[in-house]
């Protein structure tokens, strides 16, 4: 389904009955929940006891409000500003300082079960490399990686989700990119 279809779509069946928006909640489910864990993952680490909590509740508060998505902005962007949102308050309400920085999930970084093994292994050292890079970066900037690097948003998409202009998304970005190159070399 491409960008538009899925947007007219999203859009024509949350303003129907309850059926339909289960359907539609099934449809994000099976398309967005993976990436919705993961991200999640970036701001709180999986082994902590409110991880599952946050999940739910990200799911919870996209079913009851997909009569408020608009189709002229990306759902993607929705969804994902949701759960920045969903695990800032929950960081604000408990007073979690000291959170356990996390690596990424590398089988969102590129794969190739195809490929031969020296291959395979080039590819898993350096997953673990850049793993480790954007593991010890700051939540916020762990956060834009993610969202640039593995989901792909536009600049202005991600400056919607964390609150900033463009201007200066494309310039963490840069230096950004900057770093890691110099890290990973």
């Amino acid at each position: 389904m491409n960008l538009i279809s899925e947007k007219f779509y999203l859009f024509i069946t949350s303003s129907f009955a309850p059926k339909q928006k289960a359907e539609l909640f099934e449809y994000i489910c099976k398309h967005y929940q993976r990436r919705i864990t993961f991200y999640v993952s970036q701001i709180i680490p999986r082994d902590h006891d409110y991880y599952q909590d946050v999940c739910q509740e990200v799911m919870l508060k996209i079913y009851n409000h997909l009569d408020a998505f608009n189709p002229l902005h990306s759902f993607k962007a929705w969804v994902f500003k949701i759960v920045r949102h969903q695990c800032l308050d929950l960081i604000k309400s408990k007073e979690e300082k000291g959170r356990k920085l996390h690596q990424g999930d590398p089988d969102l970084i590129g794969g190739g079960a195809g490929a031969n093994p020296e291959q395979r292994f080039l590819r898993q050292e350096l997953r673990e490399q850049i793993g480790l890079v954007i593991g010890a970066l700051p939540p916020l900037e762990r956060e834009i990686c993610y969202l640039r690097f593995y989901e792909n948003l536009k600049y202005r998409e991600i400056g919607a989700i964390i609150g900033s202009d463009v201007d200066a998304v494309k310039a963490k970005i840069h230096s950004l990119k900057v770093d890691l190159r110099r890290q990973l070399k």
